[in-house]
């Protein structure tokens, strides 16, 4: 069944699309809500329910595991998957209800051009392309679409999977459009713009920076400070509620006796690997070691130096004394060294009986039976690949398991390492469940490989120093119950104090990892600003005292919030206001671009080549409001003053030339201009999201289950 195989194989291209990684959002499902469990949230008057929130969440998890072969996601990749899948409930609720608002839809006959018509959708080209030819194979796609009530329940549901997303991003495609040409360039502004590019003035400026006043002479108002913020007030919308905390770390480091005891401890293990049989020594490293036994063939350098290079010129049944290897005693012994590949490639027939379970009625004699019958026509010249069709239970790929690392084929490994390439061998499955019967299809080129018992002890805090260190850490909690007692007592202990500003479901606060509930307390509705958390957090290495600074409500910062953020710009603005004046009053008593310069204090500059469209102004870098006021000036004229991203200044313009065009070259920089707008109107396309999310009421209550 290759073309099952191709469906599951690209099982995880779904997060491609729209940008995002999630499953189909099915509506209906939100309403349901779980008896006894909370909503995960409300998002423009939707319900959305935990166990469908987990279903999707849980359904996303099982492709990133098997897209980047986990048998567990790490507790951070977990938060950011949930992440995920919320921002996508949001984007497909927001973007449904627009959506149906505006009738967009797939017609059945779209969804069939899709799969074998004029306009086939890029992701189903993608996955029914033969890599070989670089043909779309339709008759994959209509064997699907013909016999769909025969497919098993596992494809069935990945096609309906296919179909529900291919139509979505059809839908977001048209919606994309609708916005997109909402923008719109009239073809008047644009010949005004490229009448203005075809100005060129030659100059001269005086400018006097922004930097010639000292900050020490420029005291802004209050009133200064609120102007400032009303004319930018947008740009510090806060979109997601927000806190600052601030924090202090009490490390957990263990002390001189804690390392003269492990000291003593390795010691101790070293005398014992010293007598332990080869037979014995996989048991003993297991119980003793931090990390396990690894029986697995590594390369020297797959071990942290200076083990490796030691292993590399050290003989099979040689031991390794203890020594410090980063954070940890390390000690060793050389089992064996071999020629081996890196990585080896097979194709397997499986033949499993009842005990298996799933589908499988044959009995043991009847498995064996069957091995039999396909160790027979292999032997007399059947093709494996026939053999596999015809016998294995897993027909999947033609039984190719694909390359795989040197130790990474489980029971199979050893057997498949010391087989030829092109050699076939049978194994019953040490569980009893079947046979299986391996052909060896590759093996990367030998090279030097160890097999080491490796004895690791880290270097840890005992059990009394992290007591300690924890009591420490809540007496100066217990003793310093608001925000400004513990920055005061940090600063008289010495203390480190850190900040971060984080969101709801954040899970980590300034890189510490597992910070989850440190978070879940910031946004307590019973923590206050000011408040010192009344506990103590351990994570891994630290004990952490933390403080609630600031909450940013959704909405709009406060000006006090972004005063510290807006106190330079809002300097800057003041600095322009006494340069405008300054440069006023010196234009009214001279109309002399030099004597106005020495008036103010500057040089006169030339600047060549002056248009509308240029990316520099000269020397001055980029100064788009001057270039426009000199490409709307008609004639040689004194402008200014100009108060502009560097300064103030004051243009004299020499000389202006028309670049001559043709009228063809006009209509080709009018039609250029309406390009790059239409080009800007669909990058801003993307941010529909964000003013749907502005506009919508979001009820975000997942801090009540994670």
């Amino acid at each position: 069944m290759g073309i099952i195989g191709s469906i599951r194989k690209h099982s995880g291209w779904a997060v491609t699309i729209v940008g995002i990684a999630i499953v189909a959002f099915i509506i209906g499902d939100l309403t349901k809500n779980q008896r006894g469990i909370p909503d995960v949230g409300k998002i423009a008057g939707t319900t959305i329910t935990r166990g469908h929130f987990d279903a999707m969440t849980t359904e996303l998890s099982e492709q990133y595991k098997q897209q980047m072969g986990l048998s567990q996601i790490p507790s951070e990749t977990e938060y950011q998957i949930r992440e995920q899948v919320w921002q996508n409930i949001v984007r497909e609720t927001l973007t449904g209800i627009e959506m149906d608002r505006l009738g967009i839809s797939v017609s059945p006959e779209e969804l069939s051009d899709m799969y074998a018509g004029e306009f086939i959708h890029p992701y189903l080209r993608q996955m029914f392309t033969n890599p070989q030819t670089g043909e779309y194979n339709i008759q994959q796609i209509k064997y699907l679409t013909d016999n769909f009530d025969q497919l098993d329940t596992n494809t069935k549901a990945q096609w309906v999977e296919l179909e529900k997303n291919l139509k979505q991003d059809r839908s977001m495609q048209k919606y994309n459009n609708l916005v997109t040409k909402g923008m719109y360039m009239p073809n008047a502004i644009a010949q005004k713009m490229a009448e203005l590019s075809s100005t060129s003035s030659d100059v001269r400026v005086a400018m006097v920076s922004f930097q010639s006043i000292p900050d020490a002479e420029v005291t802004p108002t209050e009133s200064d400070f609120q102007k400032y913020y009303n004319e930018h007030k947008a740009e510090y919308r806060v979109r997601e509620e927000l806190r600052d905390i601030e924090y202090i770390s009490f490390p957990i480091n263990p002390t001189q006796e804690d390392m003269d005891k492990i000291a003593e401890e390795v010691n101790q293990l070293w005398e014992e690997m010293q007598t332990t049989s080869d037979d014995e020594l996989g048991f003993f490293v297991s119980a003793e070691s931090d990390k396990g036994y690894d029986s697995t063939y590594k390369r020297a350098s797959e071990f942290p130096a200076p083990m490796d290079s030691i292993i590399a010129r050290t003989n099979a049944g040689t031991l390794i004394a203890p020594q410090i290897v980063g954070n940890a005693w390390m000690m060793a012994k050389v089992q064996k060294t071999d020629m081996r590949p890196d990585s080896i490639r097979a194709s397997i027939i499986w033949i499993m009986n009842n005990k298996a379970g799933g589908n499988i009625t044959r009995n043991e004699e009847q498995a064996k039976a069957l091995k039999d019958s396909a160790e027979a026509m292999l032997k007399i010249g059947m093709p494996f690949e026939e053999a596999v069709k015809q016998f294995s239970d897993s027909k999947e790929n033609d039984g190719d398991q694909g390359w795989q690392l040197d130790g990474n084929y489980g029971f199979l490994n050893e057997d498949i390492i010391s087989h030829a390439e092109g050699s076939t061998f049978t194994l019953e499955r040490p569980d009893k469940l079947g046979y299986c019967i391996v052909k060896v299809t590759g093996k990367t080129t030998p090279a030097r490989k160890y097999r080491v018992a490796m004895l690791s002890r880290n270097i840890v805090p005992s059990d009394a120093t992290e007591k300690n260190i924890y009591n420490t850490a809540n007496h100066f909690a217990g003793q310093n119950r608001t925000y400004t007692e513990m920055i005061a007592a940090a600063q008289e202990q010495n203390l480190m104090v850190r900040s971060d500003r984080i969101t709801m479901m954040a899970n980590t606060i300034g890189g510490i990892a597992n910070s989850r509930e440190i978070v879940r307390w910031a946004f307590d509705k019973e923590t206050e600003i000011g408040d010192v958390a009344g506990q103590v957090f351990t994570l891994d290495d630290e004990c952490i005292v933390v403080a609630l600074k600031d909450i940013f409500k959704q909405g709009y910062a406060t000006l006090e919030q972004v005063r510290p953020m807006i106190e330079n710009q809002v300097r800057l603005e003041k600095k322009g206001e006494m340069l405008m004046s300054k440069a006023s009053e010196a234009a009214k008593g001279s109309k002399d671009i030099s004597a106005l310069a020495s008036t103010l204090g500057t040089t006169v500059d030339t600047v060549s080549g002056v248009t509308f469209d240029a990316y520099y102004f000269g020397k001055f870098g980029m100064e788009p409001k001057l270039q426009a006021v000199v490409a709307a000036t008609q004639g040689n004229k004194l402008v200014g003053p100009v108060k502009g991203a560097q300064g103030v200044y004051m243009v004299q313009i020499d000389n202006q030339t028309k670049i001559a065009n043709s009228e063809e070259e006009m209509k080709t920089k009018v039609a250029t201009i309406r390009a790059q707008m239409a080009q800007e109107a669909s990058q801003k396309a993307n941010g529909i999201l964000t003013l749907l999310t502005d506009n919508a009421k979001i009820t975000d209550q997942r801090n009540q289950h994670f």
